[in-house]
């Protein structure tokens, strides 16, 4: 499985996980695949203009009843869930050309600012997108910007939570992280560059994934992963204007993902990292404590880390939608959900 995500409505839970395996199926046969609470899967219409392409991202609604993915073949598909014909059935609504390389993410704003898409790609831009209501063209989502200020591949884009306003962060091979914010959420033709720090410049890849934390009362933070394995978070500083690190969580091998999971009531946040071989999750509370004169610097003393049993490289992952359930995905094919016991230990407690 290369991708997948979680989507949440008031009726059910989502999740959606595609693969493409040319080695053991023909072409004809690549499909998305849409879970249901779990249930035996339902296949979706397979973009035709990417029946031998790699889709390397997908990305649920607010709501959960639209899905967007993105692909090697430089495209965007958009999904809708039916309102007629059979139970739990999706419908490709739009595909179009969207960058002139590899499209690597997508994502979607919240509902309130419009509908609108992120992209990012391997054309060294990220690109905005809005759905044009009423329209009778063959496509409806038009182009409203192209941020092109990284001069290498741009890894990862991610919108921010909605109580930020409409601003993004993208992570770059070149190991910058670079912050966006529409100066009118009228006018999405503007996007002027905010902010902006070297994150993991120097690595063979730069950052490969980054996720905004969704508390409302914590200062804007970012998690950031990259190449070199290192896994920071970050937070802008409103008396700085700048962002610094706030936790140096940790290193392994190089950081293939990373997910900031939602934590409304808690005393602390947590963090999943994939590794490929490996993945842990990092617990650590919302303030840090002072450090003494003669303690050391690190902050592997107030960071909780657990590591999961994987089995397999895994790529990517993701939190429901409370941050209590875990899902993997990786070179098996499968998806794995896990769960932490009373005494903090996360088990597989499903394998989909």
């Amino acid at each position: 499985f290369f991708c997948y995500s979680w989507g949440y409505s008031s009726t059910t839970l989502f999740s959606v996980s595609v693969s493409v395996v040319p080695q053991r199926s023909p072409p004809s046969k690549r499909t998305l695949v849409s879970m249901s609470a779990f249930s035996e899967p339902i296949s979706l219409p397979s973009p035709a203009s990417s029946s031998s392409s790699t889709l390397h991202d997908c990305s649920f609604s607010f709501s959960g009843k639209r899905l967007a993915t993105c692909s090697g073949d430089r495209s965007i598909s958009v999904y809708d869930l039916s309102s007629s014909g059979p139970p739990g059935g999706w419908e490709q609504t739009a595909t179009w050309q969207a960058h002139e390389g590899s499209v690597w993410k997508v994502d979607w704003a919240h509902p309130e600012f419009g509908q609108i898409l992120v992209s990012c790609g391997d054309d060294s831009t990220a690109q905005i997108w809005e759905e044009q209501a009423g329209s009778t063209s063959a496509n409806r989502w038009v182009k409203k910007a192209s941020l092109t200020d990284a001069r290498k591949p741009v890894n990862a884009v991610a919108l921010a939570p909605r109580h930020l306003g409409l601003r993004l962060a993208t992570g770059g091979a070149d190991g910058i992280v670079r912050v966006y914010e529409a100066v009118d959420v009228l006018n999405l033709e503007s996007w002027p560059l905010s902010q902006r720090f070297d994150a993991d410049v120097g690595s063979e890849v730069g950052v490969t994934s980054l996720s905004w934390c969704g508390a409302r009362f914590d200062p804007p933070s970012l998690v950031v992963g990259g190449s070199s394995g290192a896994v920071k978070v970050w937070t802008f500083s409103e008396t700085e204007r700048r962002w610094n690190v706030a936790w140096d969580l940790g290193k392994g091998e190089r950081c293939l993902d990373v997910k900031w999971a939602n934590g409304v009531g808690r005393s602390f946040h947590r963090v999943a990292a994939a590794y490929g071989p490996a993945v842990r999750v990092y617990t650590f509370p919302r303030e840090k404590k002072a450090k003494k004169p003669d303690e050391d610097d690190s902050d592997s003393d107030q960071v909780d880390v657990k590591e999961l049993e994987v089995d397999g490289d895994v790529w990517r992952l993701d939190w429901n939608e409370t941050g209590t359930m875990l899902a993997t995905s990786g070179e098996d094919g499968r998806v794995g959900m896990w769960k932490a016991d009373f005494e903090g230990v996360w088990h597989k407690v499903e394998n989909v």
